[in-house]
């Protein structure tokens, strides 16, 4: 059987693709992690042939671990799980060694098909569920989010939680002024145009998580 090891910070996330894994013959879950620290060491431990890895852990960036997967198990093969669905992401992912990339709106048989394809194919495989509205911008599920600052990010994700630039001000102990600048940079790197926009784009990319 094909040796599994799970990484998300979230329990039931963990559970349920333990649940997806039981239903095959081929796959078997031989850890779980809530953290990159307990991923490593798990992969120390059994050397996986499949590493499922969230995107976004509560210690760590999930894309900042697969070269240091790759230094301590060269042959364990790393499928990203998100609920990232921008396009800047999954081409960091396999830039970076990862062999799949999946999001978390994907179906149970589709975890299980992107598993397989990982094991059996020497390139690459991405998955992302089509989240189009309609009417709706597709330059919007493009948004490279990478592309912004960490400081950004925050500033982002405040905006999509509702607070007012003022209030983000005070939160983050800079300037109303100082908030806006950050605003305005976030939209034109991502090309949008009105917070409505960012705010899908920060739902989208599971910032609001």
């Amino acid at each position: 059987m094909i040796s599994v090891v799970v990484c998300d910070d979230h329990g039931i996330i963990r559970s349920g693709i333990r649940r997806i894994l039981e239903t095959t013959t081929d796959f078997h879950l031989v850890a779980s992690a809530p953290t990159g620290e307990l991923l490593l060491q798990a992969v120390r431990d059994f050397a996986p042939e499949l590493v499922v890895l969230d995107i976004r852990l509560s210690d760590c960036n999930g894309l900042d671990l697969l070269e240091q997967i790759s230094a301590i198990s060269p042959e364990t093969r790393v499928v990203m799980l998100s609920m990232y669905g921008a396009k800047g992401y999954v081409d960091k992912a396999k830039t970076r060694g990862a062999r799949g990339y999946i999001t978390k709106e994907c179906l149970d048989e589709e975890l299980v098909s992107v598993l397989y394809t990982v094991m059996k194919d020497e390139g690459f495989v991405s998955f992302r569920a089509d989240t189009t509205e309609p009417g709706g911008s597709e330059s919007l599920l493009e948004a490279n989010i990478d592309s912004l600052s960490s400081r950004e990010l925050e500033v982002m994700k405040l905006i999509a939680s509702g607070l007012t630039n003022t209030e983000i001000a005070e939160e983050l102990t800079v300037s109303p002024r100082t908030v806006e600048s950050h605003r305005a940079s976030i939209q034109r790197k991502l090309l949008i145009r009105t917070r409505a926009e960012l705010a899908r784009v920060a739902r989208d990319a599971g910032l609001l998580d």
